[in-house]
């Protein structure tokens, strides 16, 4: 069985051993009621498990064709050859995964039809595909078989225990029925393939709330070279439950970071009885965000009393922009517009295979921008768009920050997005914005390499704060009454 969710390709192990020594006993009466229904059907193989199985055949037996259907009965006599093979080696290694691995998964789609009988829609699939750390593209003319195929055949990182990402799927479908997770029925389903820990903690993860309670800070007024007007909100799920009175601020550093201590102090007084403050959205116009998000002033290192920013909060970057005019991007004069077409083109992410479009750095010269200018105007680019450390910052924000809900580039002295650091991407894209966020807090004590997230900079705009933009938008100022 080969695949990696990072693309090195790995052998892995057998899933689901017990399964595979009750059939190869003579007495199958004993055999679950799922492994039962799957001794039934008359073809067990995908797409993905078709080419899987082929490949490992012409490797374990050239002169043997595969059947264009493979039923389970088929499988089980595979099986039962390869116990007697006295030949060892990779080729019997691998068709001996391929054989475990189409097992599994006509056996858990059994497993899943009779636990998941109203749930399981194209549209759920994509949905636990998406939250399990799967490209919606995996879905195609049979999509339990595809999404299941895929997460033992294709995404199965090689650091993990074999199963690993179908217990994801598993628990994904789960969380998304509203099961409880004492559930019986998914314990021993986990226990049956030592996953038991694996769908605990993707059941977890899932499970936690996003984070409501969030402290905004605008800076939007606040311009290169004078002064403005800095805002302030608590926020929950969108909508802004305390507002800070504004006070003048110069786009200076020392000034700055002199204001979000003003604003952290005041959100602190204001929170209610056992309530901390963990997240932070700073809003600032793309002259502030080149600035912040450069190295040139490292925010979350900046001292904000005892601590620095960084450890006891996690910051998102957003664009002012969505809020108001920003100066630097005079051709955005219908804020409601670009909102709108954001929550669009997010709704619309779910269907990409590949959720970030990278640009080269050639898309932003003078003579290719038209062309990208249009390419953005019309939609093609999708919801986000990256590009790496050889485009000038400052050009690339006021180009795609008006048509792209989420932009993303290396940190400073990140690695540059090669095809494994664009891979880790995509494999955790599920996680971000926050997950993403709270990586950089955290990743000076818990650094995992092939796991970190903590080397990606992005300026992101999800559905809450877009919730939170039309709030602020809609705001109108009664004019003062006339005094006779």
């Amino acid at each position: 069985m080969q695949g990696n969710a990072f693309g090195e390709g790995s052998s892995v192990n057998y899933i689901g051993q017990q399964i595979v020594v009750k059939l190869l006993q003579n007495d199958t009466s004993a055999l679950p009621p799922d492994v039962q229904r799957a001794r039934g059907r008359t073809n067990v193989v995908g797409a993905i498990g078709a080419s899987e199985v082929r490949e490992a055949m012409a490797a374990w037996r050239p002169e043997t064709s595969v059947p264009a259907t493979v039923s389970f009965a088929q499988l089980v006599t595979w099986q039962r050859e390869l116990a007697l093979d006295t030949q060892s080696g990779d080729a019997t290694g691998r068709m001996a995964c391929a054989v475990a691995g189409l097992m599994e998964c006509a056996v858990t789609t059994e497993f899943l039809a009779e636990m998941f009988p109203g749930v399981l829609t194209s549209e759920r699939l994509r949905t636990a595909a998406r939250l399990a750390g799967l490209p919606a593209g995996v879905l195609a003319a049979d999509p339990l078989q595809d999404v299941l195929e895929y997460a033992v055949f294709e995404a199965q990182p090689y650091a993990a225990a074999p199963g690993a990402v179908l217990a994801r799927i598993v628990a994904a479908l789960a969380f998304l029925a509203g099961t409880d997770r004492a559930d019986t029925r998914l314990a021993q389903w986990a226990i049956g393939r030592g996953l038991l820990v694996q769908l605990g903690d993707a059941l977890t993860e899932f499970a936690r709330p996003t984070p409501a309670l969030r402290l905004v800070i605008s800076l939007a007024d606040v311009r290169e070279g004078g002064w403005g007007d800095a805002e302030y909100w608590l926020t929950r799920d969108g909508a802004v439950i305390k507002t800070g009175e504004p006070f003048p601020l110069a786009h200076e550093r020392a000034r700055l970071v002199a204001a979000i201590k003003t604003a952290l102090a005041w959100a602190r007084k204001n929170l209610g009885e056992g309530e901390t403050l963990n997240h932070v959205d700073i809003a600032a116009p793309v002259s502030l965000l080149t600035d912040l998000m450069s190295g040139t002033w490292a925010l979350e290192d900046e001292s904000v009393g005892v601590f620095t920013l960084g450890a006891r909060h996690s910051l998102l970057m957003r664009w002012s922009g969505r809020l108001g005019p920003d100066p630097a991007v005079p051709c955005v004069t219908d804020i409601a517009e670009i909102n709108d077409a954001a929550r669009k083109a997010l709704q619309e992410m779910s269907d990409c295979t590949e959720p970030v479009i990278w640009l080269d750095p050639g898309l932003f010269l003078p003579g290719a921008e038209e062309n990208l200018l249009h390419q953005l105007a019309t939609g093609r680019m999708g919801a986000a768009v990256g590009f790496d450390e050889r485009t000038d910052l400052a050009r690339a924000l006021t180009t795609l920050l008006p048509y792209a809900p989420i932009v993303v580039w290396p940190r400073p002295g990140a690695s540059a997005p090669d095809v494994a650091f664009r891979t880790r991407v995509r494999t955790y894209w599920h996680r971000q914005p926050q997950d993403f966020a709270d990586a950089y807090r955290k990743h000076r004590t818990d650094h995992v390499p092939d796991q970190c997230l903590c080397d990606l900079h992005a300026v992101s705009h999800d559905k809450t704060w877009l919730d939170f933009c039309q709030l602020i938008t809609n705001r109108t100022v009664a004019a003062p009454e006339e005094k006779l």
